[in-house]
């Protein structure tokens, strides 16, 4: 027995994989679906660097030319402060 598939379910499908080629042959004839199917789904900011290790964030941050906290900080503090004679 093969399952019937209509305009509903299949947009249903779309919206859940993650391209066209994950949707079933009988999907395929409708073009909504497939267009659904094609949108990409982009993650928010706040996730930009998810799952990256440290190491990797800061390469990624260097790449961009954001400075890290330590180094903003030692930028602005008083050098002469560790230099002075006392």
């Amino acid at each position: 027995m093969t399952e019937e598939y209509t305009l509903e379910k299949c947009k249903l499908l779309a919206e859940k994989v993650a391209s066209a080629n994950d949707l079933p042959f009988q999907c395929k004839k409708y073009e909504d679906a497939v267009k659904t199917a094609n949108i990409t789904r982009k993650a928010t900011e706040k996730g930009a660097y998810d799952g990256m290790q440290g190491g990797l964030a800061a390469q990624a941050n260097k790449k961009s030319g954001r400075e890290s906290h330590a180094q903003i900080q030692r930028r602005l503090t008083n050098s002469r402060r560790f230099t002075k004679q006392k």
